[in-house]
């Protein structure tokens, strides 16, 4: 059996043989309706075994490139958060520069003009 369709192996089952029976009986009986609309209703879900089987192969690709973005992204992360760190590493020293600068302006003009 190629793939068993809605999960339903009880259909696909009396569907491939309804369809083997048409086929073998096409070259010496006429075919009905019915016969066909059975030959059409194999051939759709031939047909819709093989998108699923299609559209899954593209959604593991799919899945694959995320996962890829995904990694790339936790790098970029980590680059900010090297960044962030270094970033703050400067604005405390640059704070302890600036408080020291207030605190010299601030001695000398205790100095300067008290004495």
């Amino acid at each position: 059996m190629r793939g068993v369709v809605f999960e339903n192996q009880l259909f696909d089952h009396w569907l491939n043989k309804k369809s083997q029976d048409i086929l073998s009986k096409m070259d010496k009986e006429q075919v009905t309706t019915e016969d066909m609309l059975i030959l059409t209703l194999k051939a759709q879900t031939n047909h819709f075994h093989h998108m699923d089987v299609e559209f899954r192969e593209e959604f593991k690709k799919i899945d694959q490139r995320f996962d890829e973005v995904d990694k790339k992204f936790e790098g970029v992360d980590k680059k900010f958060e090297s960044v962030n760190k270094k970033f703050d590493r400067l604005y405390s020293a640059l704070m302890w520069g600036f408080a020291l600068m207030l605190t010299s302006i601030f001695g000398l003009y205790l100095k300067i003009f008290l004495g």
